[in-house]
């Protein structure tokens, strides 16, 4: 069995099928065109093009306050060249949003924006927002950091107002966006009051830490002490060696003094005492003096590094009072010590007189026992002070760990209060410079005043005009290419079916008086196929049928049959198995037609014209639909055998139930009449398929051609078309 052959790959679209495309549907085209067309001059004459104002805003770069607690840490400063398309596309919709439009209607007011709504009710600020949104042009300037708005309306006083409005409330929006300073000012101020709290709190803490341990700082305190403590040791080492040396002394002379003469020469001492002060008087006086001056050196020393407050310093002026009073008392006792160097002078003499006569010895031995007995009380006094250099240390490493996690804390809590001491003043610096001066916006262009774009009304009004043109062009491409699956032209045949098309037949109306002339091309296209193929025999059996019942399968049929019965070689036949009388009403004028099986038998009554012969099968006659196949098995050898040379018949429509393409292997030719515009390609292809299964050779007449484009821009041939 012969199977159709695969569609060919589709072709590209050409001038030609946009031409056909073009003539077939140009009444829709020229509907849209002229809707296009009265659309514009409406909206021109009705609807001129309303008043705007224009405003371009420059976006150097954007900073972004993460958090409010670490300005420094967390704000970013970004170019509009990073992220440009983000940080543009946020801008925009900063502008867009209705919080924004809200703010225009406040600052504009509702009656202005909305002077057409009568009812006061409807004059509400959503409304005016709403209104403001809806007028309202944003968008980038491509490849830039500028945002250009525009903003329309029927009024001219309002159109500027209402954009310097939107532009001041896009400044303070982006700021409050971006930064959010009203936040971190109220965060700021918070914890700097806070931190002002603490660190005073943590200061008194500490103050007190120190007086209680008597100090100014750690630092000088420890070394301080360790000072003393070092030249006290010194002192007391050098006293007691001083000590022991006249202690040796002492021991010596006693050794030397004959037995008996200590005791008077302690008693002459202690008379000459009576009239003048003693030496050990005046030792102990001079000892005091001297002990006072050093505890006032010391005193200094510790003022500058102590407060008046620190036990040592009371300590030494503690001390300093002893003494004081010491000295008051000697003074008072022995008023010869008042005048210091008279009173030394005479009881230097009156201690030389007293002794006069006495050996050295005894001399050197009352001397050395006053001696030692200063040295042991600056020994006694030695070691008190070292003491207290001992206990004023201790206290201190007491008192260290408290001192030292205060200066912590105090450090801790003075960084934070000047950080936060010192956003807050650049926080106040920004809201006192105020939003409407943010330095990173720039504005290109001011709001401009009140004027009409004629440039974008006549590009939309040119854009209506040319889309109903478009639209038009869209729609009969949509309908030829898509929706519209009928065969239509010679192009779409050989797409579609693969199959041979032996003619193109025009659409003549009423008037078919030329179709003689595509009847007899069609003759002779058979008789030239006839004979390429080398088909010589006689007679041929020729079959014509379609796949619609209006497709002009019989008059095909006919007209093909006359014409060839005209060429006076031979006899045609013309079988009509159609059971509609339409082919022997034309031809035998009313006359009633023989059936097949008496053809041979009664001959002259199906003759229509010379060497035309019409036959019929009867309408009321079931054989034909249930033995024909059988019946042609047998009439084929004496058709074969008549003096006939073609035999056409005219078949039913080609579908699933019908009788025709069990009877296209008996056929030499087998022709199917495609009508345009109305066969659908799918029955079509499904036709030539059941046609093709028998070993026939299968021709394509597409009837009913109409050429949409004029002569004068086609190329093809009258009816290939």
């Amino acid at each position: 069995m012969n199977a159709l052959p695969p569609p060919p790959a589709s072709s590209p679209i050409t001038f030609q099928d946009i031409l056909y495309v073009i003539f077939r549907h140009k009444w829709k085209i020229i509907l849209c065109t002229v809707l296009g067309l009265a659309t514009t001059a409406v909206i021109y004459f009705f609807f001129p093009p309303p008043f705007q104002s224009e405003a371009m805003i420059y976006v150097r770069y954007v900073k972004d306050d993460a958090t409010p607690s670490m300005p420094d840490v967390n704000d970013k400063t970004v170019a509009t060249d990073i992220r440009g398309e983000t940080i543009m596309q946020t801008e925009m919709e900063i502008l867009r949003s209705l919080d924004l439009s809200e703010q225009v209607a406040d600052a504009v007011g509702p009656d202005k924006l909305l002077p057409k709504v009568t009812d006061p009710k409807l004059r509400t600020r959503e409304a005016a927002a709403e209104t403001v949104g809806s007028n309202l042009d944003i968008e980038p300037l491509p490849n830039s950091a500028v945002i250009h708005i525009t903003y329309k309306n029927s009024d001219p006083t309002l159109v500027q107002p209402v954009l310097t409005a939107l532009v001041d409330a896009y400044r303070k929006k982006h700021v409050e966006v971006h930064r959010g300073d009203g936040v971190i000012g109220d965060f700021l101020s918070q914890e700097t009051d806070q931190l002002r709290s603490r660190l005073q709190q943590t200061e008194d803490e500490l103050r007190k830490a120190k007086m209680k341990a008597g100090i100014v700082t750690l630092d000088t305190a420890h070394s301080s002490n360790a000072r003393a403590v070092d030249d006290v040791s010194q002192q007391i080492v050098a006293a007691e060696a001083l000590l022991a040396e006249k202690s040796a002394m002492l021991d010596d002379l006693a050794k030397r003094l004959p037995p008996g003469s200590i005791p008077a020469a302690a008693t002459a001492g202690a008379a000459a005492a009576q009239a003048t002060p003693a030496r050990d008087v005046v030792v102990e006086y001079g000892s005091v003096l001297r002990r006072m001056d050093t505890l006032e050196k010391s005193l200094e020393e510790l003022l500058n590094e102590f407060t008046d407050e620190s036990p040592r310093v009371k300590d030494v002026r503690g001390q300093l009072a002893e003494l004081d009073k010491q000295r008051v008392a000697l003074l008072a006792k022995y008023p010869a010590l008042s005048a210091p160097t008279s009173a030394a002078s005479a009881a230097a003499s009156n201690h030389a007189g007293g002794l006069e006569g006495k050996s050295d010895n005894s001399i050197d031995l009352v001397a050395l026992t006053t001696e030692m007995a200063g040295l042991r009380s600056k020994i006694k006094f030695l070691r008190s002070e070292l003491d207290q250099y001992h206990q004023a240390e201790a206290n201190v490493d007491q008192l260290e760990g408290t001192i030292l996690d205060l200066q912590r804390q105090k450090e801790l809590d003075e960084t934070n209060y000047k950080y936060y001491s010192t956003h807050l003043e650049s926080t106040r610096i920004d809201e006192a410079l105020g939003a409407g001066r943010a330095l990173n916006l720039a504005e290109i262009q001011q709001p401009t005043p009140p004027g009409i774009d004629y440039t974008k009304s006549r590009k939309l009004l040119a854009e209506i005009a040319v889309g109903g043109l478009v639209l038009g062009l869209g729609w009969a491409f949509l309908i030829e290419y898509y929706f519209d699956r009928s065969l239509r032209r010679p192009q779409d045949i050989e797409k579609a079916l693969s199959v041979p098309l032996f003619l193109s037949i025009p659409d003549f109306g009423v008037n078919g008086h030329n179709r003689n002339v595509f009847h007899e091309t069609l003759r002779d296209r058979l008789i030239a196929f006839f004979e390429s193929k080398g088909m010589t025999h006689k007679p041929k059996l020729l079959a014509v049928t379609g796949v619609d019942k209006a497709s002009g399968v019989t008059s095909t049929a006919s007209g093909l049959a006359q014409s060839l019965s005209q060429t006076g070689e031979g006899n045609v036949l013309l079988v009509d198995m159609t059971q509609s009388q339409g082919s022997v009403q034309q031809f035998c004028q009313g006359k009633e037609v023989c059936d097949l099986d008496k053809l041979l038998d009664t001959r002259n009554n199906a003759q229509v014209q010379e060497k035309l012969f019409v036959v019929g099968a009867e309408p009321s006659s079931d054989k034909l639909s249930r033995a024909l196949p059988s019946r042609f098995n047998r009439l084929v050898p004496q058709l074969k055998a008549s003096d006939f040379d073609y035999i056409i018949f005219d078949m039913p429509a080609v579908n699933q139930i019908s009788i025709t393409p069990r009877l296209a292997q008996f056929m030499d030719m087998v022709l199917l009449v495609v009508e345009s515009e109305k066969t659908d390609k799918d029955l079509a292809k499904q036709a030539a398929t059941m046609l093709a299964q028998g070993q026939t050779n299968l021709g394509i007449i597409l009837n009913k051609t109409r050429n949409y484009v004029p002569s004068r821009a086609q190329h093809e041939f009258l009816g290939s078309g």
